[in-house]
């Protein structure tokens, strides 16, 4: 059976925005099985008060709800493989993930999932990626689709990938259920080579935040003949979990038109958003009849 893998997510019940129990857990579990998913990353939120955290007691508290979760998958012999990590709020503290368990896959040391804020510009990515990845430890740039300044860093998003970082988008952002910015984002980075996992980011079992990547690969294989989903949502994830070195090609760092794509982005954005056309997250408005 195909491997179908997700590598970013917030299953653990109590211990950040994901599910509260540990049986709303199980609830995405159930579909995580029910859409074909096999093996599963969690990820909960790691913020700059837990990176300076002396003893990282969290840690514990996630370590013990994590391994309660995977006794319930045992119980109800659901066929599904459970592995451990981290989505690290990037500061400059995420240079010592090396040093706390599970801030990296599995533990393993060899790739760390990151965020940015999703409205502040971050300062010294660059030179923090860099750090990482000299200390041999892989960035996982986590839906940069979301970024509300986007173009203003896309430049430096280009810069990370010829250096070794990972881009990682939304399944949810490709079907529109993240707004346009990212549905059009998500898009791109896809289209032209960019992207090279397609994670869930599933928070809740909805159709919307939940394990949608099997839906969004079928979604744009018909759109996209020559991109191999297998590799986004199988190979590339699966590498990831296992700490093994990732074929990424650079070639379409240097192809890519930021002119010719922030055109095309400002088109997008007048149709879906402002003439409300095909937009998933906004009603039309309506026609309104004028008296002067």
């Amino acid at each position: 059976m195909q491997r179908l893998v997700d590598i970013h997510n917030h299953i653990i019940f109590d211990v950040d925005d994901g599910p509260g129990t540990i049986e709303q857990s199980m609830d995405m579990m159930r579909q995580a099985v029910k859409y074909g998913v096999t093996d599963i990353v969690a990820t909960p939120h790691q913020l700059e008060k837990d990176q300076v955290s002396k003893h990282h007691e969290r840690q514990n508290i996630i370590k013990e709800n994590f391994d309660l979760l995977k006794e319930k998958i045992k119980e109800e012999d659901l066929p599904l493989n459970l592995y451990l990590g981290s989505e690290l709020y990037y500061t400059t503290y995420v240079v010592h993930a090396p040093e706390i368990p599970f801030y990296t896959y599995e533990d393993k040391k060899k790739y760390a999932l990151i965020e940015f804020s999703l409205n502040w510009h971050p300062e010294g990515h660059k030179e923090v990626f860099y750090e990482l990845i000299q200390n041999g430890i892989t960035p996982v740039l986590a839906h940069p689709e979301r970024y509300s300044y986007f173009w203003e860093i896309v430049d430096d998003i280009i810069d990370l990938i010829k250096m070794g970082a990972v881009l990682q988008i939304n399944a949810g952002s490709l079907l529109g259920y993240q707004g346009t910015q990212a549905r059009f984002l998500s898009e791109m980075l896809l289209r032209e080579g960019l992207a090279h996992v397609i994670a869930s980011d599933a928070h809740r079992p909805s159709r919307a935040i939940g394990f949608n990547m099997p839906r969004a690969a079928e979604t744009f294989k018909k759109k996209y003949p020559d991109i191999d989903f297998n590799v986004l949502i199988s190979e590339n994830p699966w590498k990831i979990v296992q700490g093994e070195t990732l074929d990424i090609d650079d070639e379409p760092c240097y192809k890519f038109d930021k002119n010719k794509q922030y055109k095309l982005w400002r088109r997008f954005y007048f149709i879906h958003d402002v003439l409300g056309i095909d937009n998933k997250t906004k009603k039309r408005r309506k026609k309104v009849t004028r008296y002067i």
